[in-house]
């Protein structure tokens, strides 16, 4: 099951980051040195040295690079097999940007699930929980095959929050149901008096 990560962020605050300006590089590249200067502690190998590939001394290419960084900042062309370390930094990134965010967990039966229900009890399609992620970001970083990645304008999401609101008061609502509903409409009332505020979601990776 994968993770969605939902964040109050303006979409301006967002495509800043591409091609920032020099205060908010700085603030970024100290953001991605904290987040990735601590090191697992390695396990002494006294035959280290005699490996072909010795794992204390190799380079993880999930781990995003100073090289990834740049690029991100500038708003350059990121590889393919760049893609997922740069994702990565971005969700660090927006988490540092952002006022509030919530994970949940995810995959398209549960929301599936979760949306009947909602539907059930009353909610339109107007503001289904996947209107959220509607808009593309427009950003030069592509989604991954299967990744939800999309915002929402904030007076859309602040008319999603007003429709959830009352159904989550309401005794038929599953356990399932609330449990994925309830951080997100955290975000959704973090955004709400904030008109600078959008709500991203996206997935991890």
């Amino acid at each position: 099951m994968q993770r969605l990560v939902i964040y109050a962020l303006g979409i301006n605050d967002v495509r800043d980051i591409f091609g920032a300006d020099e205060t908010l590089a700085g603030r970024l590249r100290e953001a991605a040195r904290a987040h990735y200067s601590e090191a697992p502690p390695q396990r002494r190998r006294w035959f280290g040295p005699l490996l072909r590939r010795d794992p204390a001394t190799e380079v993880d290419p999930g781990r995003p690079s100073t090289a990834d960084v740049d690029a991100l900042l500038s708003g350059g062309f990121v590889s393919s097999e760049r893609v997922t370390p740069c994702w990565r930094l971005l969700h660090v990134w927006l988490a540092e940007l952002a006022p509030a965010s919530r994970a949940v967990d995810y995959d398209e039966d549960l929301l599936d699930r979760v949306e009947w229900e909602l539907a059930t009890l009353g909610l339109g399609s107007d503001h289904a929980l996947r209107s959220l992620a509607e808009r593309r970001l427009g950003i030069p970083l592509a989604p991954l095959p299967g990744q939800v990645v999309g915002y929402a304008k904030h007076l859309h999401a602040v008319e999603v929050l007003r429709h959830l609101r009352p159904i989550l008061e309401l005794p038929e609502l599953t356990a399932e149901t609330a449990a994925f509903v309830g951080p997100i409409v955290e975000v959704l009332a973090a955004a709400e008096g904030d008109e600078r505020l959008d709500i991203l979601a996206i997935g991890t990776v």
